[in-house]
C-alpha cells in the first residue's frame, strides 16, 4: 500500500483538508512539467504533513522540484482585517 494517493491520505475517513490542483505543461520535447497548487487553513498540518508522509516514495526518483512558495490568501469579506488590529 505505497501508492502516492494512499501515502498522501492514509486515512480515507479523515483526509487532509486541502484543496489541490495540478497543471501539466509542455514546451516542446525537452521541457515538460507540472505546476501544483493547493489551499489549506494551516500549511504545517496540511501540505507539510502530506509531504512528510510522501518522503521516500518511489515516484520521488522521477521528480525534480525547482521552486515553490507560500502565499496568504485572505477570506472573502472584511472580517479578517479586525484580527490584525487586535
Amino acid at each position: 500500500l505505497d501508492s502516492h494517493v494512499r501515502l498522501a491520505a492514509p486515512d480515507r475517513r479523515n483526509p487532509p483538508k486541502i484543496v489541490r490542483r495540478s497543471y501539466g505543461y509542455s514546451r516542446g520535447a525537452d521541457e515538460k512539467g507540472m505546476i501544483f497548487s493547493c489551499f489549506q487553513r494551516d500549511p504545517v498540518q496540511g501540505f507539510e504533513a502530506v509531504q512528510k508522509r510522501l518522503a521516500g516514495e518511489p515516484m520521488a526518483s522521477y521528480l525534480l522540484t525547482v521552486g515553490g512558495g507560500y502565499f496568504f490568501v485572505p477570506p472573502r469579506g472584511d472580517e479578517w482585517t479586525g484580527a490584525l488590529s487586535g
